[in-house]
Formats: C-alpha cells, sequence, structure tokens
C-alpha cells in the first residue's frame, strides 16, 4: 500500500478540509470547489473499486467529478477497461493530480553497490559537497524545511509546502523525518522523507542557491538513500519525475527528472486514464509509430528511424477500438511488429 491509501494520510487530509469515505475497501477524498462543485479523488488504491458501489457513493453525495489514480500494478489495459465502463455524467478528470511516473531505487544492495549505480557526475558531486563542508543532519525543524522550500520554489513557493506542517504533524515520528544540509552555519538544503510498507518516499525537497552551488541536493540524496536503508526500507521512491507518454504536461519537471536520474534506479509507469498516445517520430522515411501504453511497464516505440525527434498529439481515448482503426492518425501509426 502507498501511503495515500493509509489511515494516517487520511487524517491528514480531514487536517486540509477534504471529507475522507470508504467504498469498496478505498479511500475516497471529496471536497466542493468554488464553481466547480463536488470532486472526489481516490489515490492510489491497489484495486479498483466497484463499479456499482462507487456510482451509488458519487449519486447519494452528488458528485460529477471524479479523479482516480491506481497503483503502478494495475495494468494500463485493466485500468482503461474500467473509466470506459464508468456513466456519462461522472466526468472523469484526464490531468492527473499526481506523478504519472517515478524512480525507485533498490535498497536490498550494499551501500557501495547503490553508490556505484550513480553516475559519475553524482558520485563526483558528493565527494564534492562534503569536501565543501556541507553537513547533513536529521532533524524535526519543518519550519526550517519549509522555509527552505519556499526560497527555492521563487515567488510562489508557499504553494508547494501547502499542508506540509500537518503532514509532518501527523507521520513524523514513525513515519516521517527531515534531512538538513548545513553549509557556513546556515540552512543549504532540506528533505523530507516519508516512510510506509518499507518503502522511504522523497516527498519534497529544497535547496537555496548557495546549497546548489555547494552540491547539497546531491548529498541529501546520498544521506537520505543511507537513512532509508537503516530504517529498514527495501525501496527508495522519487515520488514523480517527467513522464514522455504526456509530454506537454509538467515540463518544468525536466531539470530534476535528469536531476534523480542520475542516482540509477527503475522508472516506475501508472496507469492513466487516457492512454492513446501517438509518437510521431521523424526519421528518414518520415513514418508516424505507436506508443504502447497498454502495459504498466516502459512505453515501446516502434520505429526503424535513425533520429529521434519527437511530436506528439493524442487520440480521443474515449472513442471506440473499432472506430480508431479507420482514423487517418491511426492507420499512419501502425507498424510492423
Amino acid at each position: 500500500m502507498e501511503p495515500q491509501q493509509s489511515s494516517l494520510y487520511a487524517k491528514y487530509m480531514q487536517r486540509l478540509k477534504w471529507d475522507v469515505a470508504t467504498v469498496d475497501g478505498v479511500h475516497v477524498f471529496v471536497k466542493r470547489l468554488l464553481f466547480l462543485g463536488y470532486l472526489a479523488k481516490i489515490h492510489r488504491p491497489e484495486e479498483l473499486p466497484s463499479h456499482k458501489k462507487l456510482i451509488q457513493f458519487l449519486k447519494a453525495r452528488h458528485i460529477r467529478r471524479l479523479v482516480i489514480e491506481p497503483v503502478a500494478s494495475i495494468p494500463q489495459s485493466r485500468f482503461s477497461r474500467w473509466c470506459k465502463h464508468l456513466p456519462s455524467w461522472i466526468r472523469l478528470n484526464r490531468s492527473p493530480f499526481l506523478p504519472t511516473k517515478t524512480i525507485r531505487i533498490d535498497l536490498t544492495k550494499t551501500a557501495d553497490e547503490i553508490f556505484k549505480s550513480f553516475s559519475e557526475a553524482k558520485r563526483r558531486a558528493v565527494r564534492r559537497a562534503i569536501t565543501l563542508s556541507v553537513v547533513v543532519k536529521e532533524s524535526d525543524d519543518s519550519t526550517a524545511l519549509i522555509r527552505v522550500k519556499n526560497k527555492s520554489s521563487g515567488m510562489f513557493g508557499f504553494i508547494t509546502t501547502t499542508g506540509i506542517r500537518q503532514l509532518w504533524d501527523i507521520f513524523a515520528p514513525k513515519h516521517a523525518t527531515i534531512l538538513l544540509a548545513h553549509a557556513g552555519g546556515e540552512v543549504a538544503g532540506g528533505v523530507l522523507l516519508l516512510f510506509w510498507d518499507r518503502i522511504a518516499y522523497y516527498w519534497i525537497a529544497g535547496a537555496t542557491k548557495q546549497g546548489k552551488k555547494l552540491f547539497a541536493p546531491t548529498l541529501l540524496v546520498w544521506e537520505a538513500l543511507q537513512l532509508a536503508k537503516k530504517r529498514g526500507a527495501r525501496s527508495f521512491d522519487f515520488v514523480g519525475v517527467w513522464d514522455e507518454r504526456i509530454p506537454k504536461q509538467n515540463r518544468e519537471w525536466l531539470g530534476f527528472t535528469k536531476f534523480k536520474e542520475g542516482f540509477g534506479g527503475k522508472t516506475q509507469y501508472y496507469p492513466l486514464p487516457r492512454p492513446t498516445l501517438i509518437i510521431r517520430k521523424t526519421c528518414g522515411t518520415r513514418r508516424s509509430h505507436k506508443v504502447d501504453c497498454q502495459s504498466s511497464g516502459n512505453p515501446r516505440i516502434q520505429c526503424r528511424g535513425q533520429r529521434q525527434l519527437f511530436s506528439v498529439f493524442l487520440l480521443p481515448a474515449a472513442l471506440p477500438s473499432w472506430l480508431l482503426k479507420f482514423s487517418p492518425a491511426y492507420q499512419k501509426s501502425k507498424v510492423s511488429t
């Protein structure tokens, strides 16, 4: 189970003024939004709820908007079928609230093996940060973390830290900790880690400009990995990177995605409510090729070209499969296997 379906997370959502209900064994978060009416969110359920029970609940609460983002172990094809059988009066949100792709590092390996899986640049950055006297310490100072995160996020940084204090109050100390990087007597960076079901989650992180120059973020990740391993976690989740299946969304994540990729690990994809995606791959023959999004693993791009310049467009996921076969975009996307 991921933390979003835990009893502690339900308590956290109640602190943020969301109503919490249980439908067919999964937590549903409900809130009335200005001009939009009621919204129901189901985050990271391990099983998709029964249509009958969910529809009864939504009707009783006059809810027409639904967000559901299941765990990665649920196949895309199964989730697509589930979405297809929702009645038309339910507006299924197409834009994700949670990251649709993440990177996880295996903590069952030795610390040396984990460090060796870093890129050369990341290993060098860790050593450089230590040489520059950056010191990472465990802390319970959520105010210091919020302050450094707000600074790193610019003018509207306070938006990224909304609810962090409430989350800390509920999950700490058993299921959360804070790491702060100190340099020159000041806090140069920080990380909030959540621990749930033997997985450590890199929940929120930030660093000052000076901290970035001193490679504090890289050292923080290395110390977080070691701490998570000591606390019995078997996996370390970076909680979100840019997803090439929906390339127009979260393009601002490209920078920290490159940062996170430098630590090794394996990518993990979550199923999408709108999986029908075509990527036009410009190569010598200028053919268009289809991405296989029907599994929770890496999407496969079938192409024989050499140059990889991508432009993306979506097919309507609501169209029945027999009708899609007659669309020009689908015909262009067909390639021999």
